[in-house]
């Protein structure tokens, strides 16, 4: 396996920066817009399944997928809406689907 390049790894830093931002403006705007609008699911295991049933996208981290990034949050927030969940699930389920370099984040 391969060292990464320190220009590399500064790319990555910025991706995954970029990437963590976005998340959390996009968290906080869908925190304001819907806060009264949710059901909470009824338990952990059921909210986990009914997610895990839309076949959520994964991210995995690499620098050149910055659109994906992207793409991944707007698929989840697609999910949340239309499952109704609090934002503690939305976290913990975005959480639940990174991958890789993402993961260690």
């Amino acid at each position: 396996m391969r060292e990464a390049t320190p220009r590399l790894e500064q790319a990555t830093h910025k991706v995954i920066e970029n990437f963590m931002t976005k998340m959390t403006e996009l968290l906080e705007t869908s925190m304001a817009t819907r806060r009264n609008k949710r059901v909470p699911a009824t338990g952990a295991n059921e909210a986990l399944e009914r997610f895990l049933k839309f076949r959520p996208p994964e991210f995995h981290g690499e620098v050149e997928q910055e659109i994906k990034a992207e793409l991944f949050l707007e698929q989840l927030n697609d999910i949340y809406d239309t499952l109704n969940y609090e934002d503690a699930l939305r976290v913990t389920f975005a959480a639940f689907r990174l991958r890789g370099i993402a993961k260690d984040w």
